[in-house]
């Protein structure tokens, strides 16, 4: 991923096609709305698609202590590390085919940790087998869903591909046009949720497909 959009750029540039100059002129939208619009479709993207990928080094593993939660944002784990070791996805099915005991039975130096898993643990969390015995970091690749885009004018930057300019600009339209009221128009909205469609299943060919 390379390149910064600037959402204030994005809202900007749609303001004709809203039949504004300005966002204090709009008549049946409001600024917070466009810009919530913005933030829905950037999460959106990063669910339809891997687009958002980060590796996360805030985790450490404590001893006897078996799962552990998610970094913030999380939307999918790609790769975990127990330090620079890579570890093996695995089910719980899985792994208590191989040992009942697996939520308890301690790492050693001989047996290190050597897989991890998320199911049946609730969706909040990582797991790993055997227990790690002593603090190491647990790095993790993950799908993210970027930071939120909001009305403060705190973050107003989205680190992604100039073409997701385009996709931004497309899901606020569609969904402006299609709300109820008088501003609805739903052929147009329809056209616009088409277009962002088409974009996701582009980015998905070259990400890859999300969660």
């Amino acid at each position: 991923m390379a390149g910064e959009i600037n959402t204030t750029t994005v809202i900007s540039n749609l303001l004709p096609d809203l039949h504004s100059d300005t966002l204090a002129h709009l008549t049946w939208w409001s600024g917070s709305d466009l810009i919530q619009w913005v933030d829905e479709a950037a999460k959106q993207l990063s669910r339809a698609s891997m687009m958002f990928v980060e590796r996360d080094t805030s985790i450490t593993t404590a001893g006897g202590t078996a799962t552990y939660p998610l970094p913030t944002r999380h939307n999918a784990t790609i790769h975990v590390f127990f330090g620079t070791s890579p570890l093996r996805p695995a089910t719980v099915i899985e792994l208590e085919s191989r040992d009942p005991a697996f939520q308890t039975t301690p790492a050693t130096a001989d047996a290190p940790p050597d897989h991890w898993y998320e199911d049946d643990i609730g969706i909040t969390a990582v797991g790993i087998a055997p227990v790690p015995a002593t603090a190491v970091a647990l790095p993790m690749i993950c799908s993210m869903y970027p930071p939120d885009i909001d009305v403060g004018g705190l973050n107003v930057l989205l680190q992604a591909p100039a073409p997701v300019a385009g996709y931004l600009a497309f899901f606020v339209l569609a969904k402006a046009y299609g709300r109820e009221g008088e501003s609805e128009n739903p052929d147009l909205a329809q056209h616009c949720a088409a277009r962002v469609k088409m974009y996701e299943q582009i980015f998905e060919k070259y990400y890859g497909k999300g969660t």
